[in-house]
């Protein structure tokens, strides 16, 4: 047909015509077989290679791609594990530190001093990874390792050492805060234990005034003979507050003939105090006081007394015991 091309065989040749125009004579070209068919190999050849490289290339570029936001990865996490690394290191810090203030604690109050067993004495970060390269279990660089994987298809490796360091900080540090928690909370009941026995121990002056008769042997004042004074006589104007020594409770406000109005606190931990020849009695029996609480007025009631002052008496587990060595201020 007019404009197209057309092949004929021939023997062992292809003969290809080609028709210029509706009047020219057709032009014949004579191809061997074997060369047309050697063309045909080779052109087919050439196909696939290219095929293949063009493949190659895009499956390298997209490779490429990925290994650079890989190593962008593994540098943020370098970065991140370092940071958590110190945070670790500055916590075992601290740790060691209050293990310290604790033993200083528990000497300060008797205890035995608890050791920690497995106990590392100078705590540190986990292993360091340099920020130009880090390195797998292997010993590998991590770029190395991200390089082949461009290469090669392999998953790069983080690198382990550092994370089963930090691991171990862990759970060192959660041994010895539950440690700690424990010998905390020994304390803690001690000193509450001893902040309640203080705030129950007498330690101020009931009443503000000069001692006219002290603790001990005396002359009677009103036998003229040898006799003990179970407490401290403290002069005072009628009237004047009488306040509780320490914390307690009222175990006794009556009258007595020989002491007059008389209170009696019971402190705990066997300690008594006894208020004696008050003008009058501001409690009553099982009423809950605190130190510095006012609970009578000074005066002189009872038999035994020539005058204004108060009876100051101490006994501790059924022992009358000088008052003078109780008060502080």
């Amino acid at each position: 047909m007019p404009g197209k091309g057309d092949m004929k065989l021939e023997d062992d040749a292809y003969t290809i015509m080609i028709f210029r125009g509706l009047t020219s004579n057709p032009r014949r070209i004579r191809v061997p077989r074997r060369l047309a068919r050697g063309t045909l190999v080779v052109l087919a050849v050439l196909f696939v290679v290219q095929t293949v490289g063009t493949a190659r290339y895009v499956v390298q570029t997209s490779q490429g791609k990925e290994l650079v936001e890989l190593r962008q990865e593994v540098s943020q996490s370098r970065g991140r594990m370092r940071v958590v690394s110190d945070t670790m290191a500055d916590l075992k810090r601290r740790m060691l530190a209050m293990q310290e203030r604790s033993r200083k604690l528990q000497t300060m109050f008797g205890f035995e001093v608890e050791s920690p067993r497995n106990a590392e004495s100078n705590g540190q970060g986990g292993e360091e990874v340099p920020q130009e390269a880090s390195y797998g279990a292997s010993g590998q660089r991590v770029e190395e390792t991200a390089s082949r994987a461009g290469a090669g298809g392999m998953t790069p490796v983080l690198p382990h050492a550092p994370v089963r360091a930090i691991q171990k900080d862990m759970a060192w540090l959660d041994v010895q805060a539950s440690r700690q928690q424990r010998i905390f909370d020994r304390l803690e009941a001690a000193a509450k234990q001893r902040v309640e026995r203080w705030s129950k121990t007498p330690s101020i002056w009931p009443v503000k005034g000069s001692v006219t008769s002290k603790f001990g042997p005396r002359i009677s004042p009103f036998t003229g003979k040898k006799a003990f004074h179970s407490g401290v006589d403290i002069g005072a104007r009628t009237g004047k507050k009488v306040l509780a020594s320490a914390a307690g409770s009222v175990v006794a406000a009556a009258y007595d003939a020989r002491m007059g109005n008389v209170i009696r606190l019971g402190h705990g931990y066997g300690i008594e105090t006894v208020y004696g020849h008050l003008s009058k009695r501001l409690v009553k029996r099982g009423q809950k006081v605190k130190r510095g609480d006012v609970i009578g007025l000074v005066g002189s009631t009872g038999r035994f007394s020539t005058g204004p002052h108060l009876h100051y008496q101490i006994v501790v587990n059924k022992k009358i015991v000088n008052p003078l060595q109780y008060i502080l201020d």
